[in-house]
């Protein structure tokens, strides 16, 4: 049987009204609670008004489904229809239809008449245009049946299972759900753009529920683009989703060196040649405007291929539907929805602070959804949003609890639950705060929903980060604002990369927003104690670590990102520009990396990154020219694979003035190369885009062509039959202060 559980009941009548119409081949019209003296539904046949009453219980017993059905009973005496149907998404067994039809046999032929949810389930059966119109139900359906069916991906993506399914109930279909449709269909990708908690994720959710629903795989990209471009999968149909593409406070925080690229070309590829994948990003509007400037590439391919939604404003029927499924949806008392009901939605529906987020927060667990008041405190909340975090922090959490919100600004954006305890104690330790395992797992508990979200990744590791990035942005003007907490995080730092995070919320590095000069000025205060705990920590462990299962065995181990050391000079070299460190220092750091290098020990594309920062510096001219001879002998010495080849090219065009058409001898050896490639790969190489561009930078034009045939051999053509037929509503009814009234009129049912 279909889920109707993520239908609120006003949407299920909207579906029964559907359903019956297509049965009877009639005009079914709907009547909001209290609008029509208890009708849901009325049609009128040869035989005169028919009417109908729908009762969506979700956590109902049938001894409560059938008190509320004795209720209507005086209602429809008074209406006198030819004939009634009493539609609920209760399971109910015959008996219980028996028991229902005897109180209102007077207008039931028989006990048909009794719909449960198993004979609704059937109607939709028969009448399938009708669940197309209502893309809740039907995307839900599908959903679970494509986890049924494919239950190791279920088991892969569980977080973001959770999260979809979460959000789908309370979710609204507004006019930007089918322009988001429309632009996945005609570009395969969309990038979702606008304002904090105007509903981007929760868009993107429904955007890969409907595709996970036609058989589409989800991939969930979280640190960068590269992780889409390795879960390519040639044969299988896959939707890509990156949340925040651009940061969550500034753009300057994500997008690494050449990310830019990978991603437009990622996109490219996606738009022109790959109609089996599709791509959904989402970002915040000012952060989208600002890259723009600083990436060409965004900016042109978004004026080639129109592929950017911008989420604005909702409509005010829009608004009103959004808060009513939050609120039916969720745990707020009897008394409070009165409150709601009896004039209370008017003051949230206008209100200038309006959006999806804070309608959440104040109908979630950690505001007072029970004692009397709440409209008020809902209001207060929306003229002042930025209490939000401060009155649930200071006054329902203990202090290592408090803690453990303010160091998690420093780790990655998803921290692993092992990397969070080792930063979470030190930090407790340095400020005398009792800390164990067990009043750590404690603040877990009390923190999720509310401050932190916990999610297990691909390979079964658990992950904390912050709620959202309002969050984070209050926790980091805490930080900023009390000295003895900017201390102790930085002091007891246990890895390099908490510093490096710190100092980049604070810097930022974009044109519009440049980062929060508070912070920026709180550790300048605290400069000293920052570059000595840098040059402390500069060995140790990274706080970037992946949890993957030990080949053959049961273990599991935390295994370092590579790069970190290049990552770190780099660092310093940022630093360096912001307040001058001694050139002995720089050198010292840089002298460290030609060793590495020189042992071929880095990685290549960080080590291109780090050079290009280096030769801006103003180093002696004997140190920089070890460090070009330490990269460039390591470039050229191990060739073992494309990835390889693509960073020796790179560095001899950008910095050593070679032009590649003049290079015979290595024209040569990189066509040996392939045909080892061609020989020990079936059917075809992997990055064959990759080695195609090598070789036309080559001259190689017979390696070119076959290339290029190999590339059509693996595109072939892909011909995506997904459709879905879509139906747009009128919403101006629904917008009407009658309407609105009436809806909310329910919560004093």
């Amino acid at each position: 049987m279909r889920d109707f559980s993520v239908l609120s009941d006003v949407e299920f009548e909207e579906l029964v009204g559907d359903l019956l119409g297509a049965e009877f081949n009639t005009l079914v019209e709907r009547f909001a609670a209290g609008a029509d003296g208890g009708i849901d539904l009325r049609w009128n046949l040869l035989d005169g008004i028919h009417i109908a009453q729908c009762k969506h219980y979700r956590k109902s017993t049938f001894s409560q489904l059938k008190a509320a059905a004795s209720k209507e009973v005086a209602k429809v005496i008074e209406l006198h229809p030819v004939a009634y149907m009493f539609v609920t998404t209760f399971d109910l067994s015959p008996s219980q239809k028996e028991q229902i039809y005897s109180i209102f046999s007077q207008w039931m032929t028989d006990p048909s008449a009794v719909l449960g949810g198993r004979d609704v389930d059937a109607l939709i059966t028969r009448h399938q245009a009708v669940e197309r119109r209502h893309p809740k139900l039907w995307v839900s359906t599908g959903m679970q049946l494509f986890w049924n069916l494919h239950s190791d991906i279920a088991n892969r993506t569980e977080a973001l299972r959770q999260r979809i399914e979460k959000s789908m109930p309370k979710y609204v279909v507004s006019p930007g759900y089918q322009a988001a449709r429309q632009l996945v269909e005609d570009h395969n990708v969309c990038l979702i753009s606008g304002p904090p908690g105007i509903g981007k994720t929760t868009l993107a959710h429904m955007l890969l529920a409907e595709h996970i629903s036609s058989g589409y795989e989800p991939i969930e990209v979280s640190m960068d683009i590269n992780e889409a471009w390795v879960s390519l999968s040639r044969d299988t149909r896959q939707i890509f989703l990156y949340d925040d593409f651009l940061g969550q406070i500034t753009f300057s925080e994500r997008l690494a060196k050449n990310e830019d690229r990978r991603l437009s070309d990622l996109i490219e590829r996606f738009s022109e040649e790959a109609p089996r994948k599709k791509l959904v990003l989402t970002t915040r509007e000012y952060i989208l405007r600002d890259a723009k400037l600083n990436y060409e590439r965004l900016s042109e391919l978004d004026t080639r291929h129109q592929f950017v939604l911008e989420l604005k404003d909702y409509r005010k029927s829009d608004r009103a539907q959004i808060l009513y499924n939050h609120l039916w949806h969720s745990d707020v008392s009897a008394t409070c929805l009165r409150e709601v009901a009896e004039g209370g939605y008017k003051h949230i529906l206008d209100h200038q602070s309006y959006n999806p987020r804070l309608i959440e927060y104040c109908t979630g667990r950690a505001f007072d959804v029970e004692t009397p008041g709440y409209p008020e405190r809902f209001k207060a909340t929306l003229d002042h949003p930025e209490r939000i975090w401060k009155v649930a922090f200071e006054k329902h959490l203990a202090t290592e609890q408090k803690m453990l919100v303010l160091v998690l600004c420093t780790l990655p954006r998803q921290a692993h639950i092992e990397i969070l305890q080792e930063a979470h104690s030190a930090l407790c330790e340095y400020l005398g705060i009792t800390n164990t395992e067990t009043s750590f797992r404690e603040a877990l508990e009390v923190l999720e929903g509310t401050f932190i979200a916990i999610s297990r990744d691909d390979s079964g590791g658990t992950n904390i980060r912050h709620l959202n990035p309002s969050v984070t942005e209050f926790a980091l003007g805490r930080i900023a604002m009390d000295r003895r907490i900017m201390a102790a995080i930085i002091k007891s730092a246990k890895f390099f990369e908490q510093l490096s995070e710190l100092f980049l919320y604070g810097a930022g590095g974009s044109f519009f927003h440049p980062g929060n000069t508070t912070l920026m000025s709180a550790l300048g205060k605290s400069k000293d104690d920052f570059l000595e705990a840098m040059e402390s920590r500069f060995e140790s462990q990274s706080s970037q670590r992946q949890d993957v299962q030990i080949l053959g065995t049961q273990f599991r181990a935390l295994i370092e990102l590579s790069g970190k050391f290049e990552k770190r000079v780099g660092f310093y070299l940022q630093v360096d520009k912001e307040w001058g460190l001694r050139p002995s220092v720089i050198e010292e750091r840089v002298e460290f990396m030609i060793t590495r290098w020189r042992n071929h020990e880095g990685d290549k594309s960080q080590a291109l990154d780090l050079f290009d920062d280096v030769s801006k510096n103003p180093l002696s001219t004997g140190l920089l020219s070890d460090v070009h001879d330490a990269l460039h002998n390591w470039l050229e010495q191990t060739l073992e694979e494309t990835e390889d080849w693509q960073h020796y090219v790179k560095h001899l065009t950008d910095h050593d003035g070679v032009d590649l058409d003049d290079e015979l001898w290595l024209a040569e050896r990189f066509e040996e190369f392939m045909e080892r490639e061609f020989r020990s790969t079936s059917p075809h190489p992997s990055n064959l885009d990759e080695m195609k561009s090598l070789a036309d930078e080559f001259g190689l034009h017979e390696l070119s062509d076959r290339i290029e045939e190999a590339l059509h051999e693996e595109h072939g053509p892909d011909e995506d039959d997904y459709e879905r037929p879509w139906s747009v509503r009128d919403h101006e009814e629904k917008g009407s202060d009658a309407y609105i009234e009436n809806l909310f009129m329910r919560f004093r049912e």
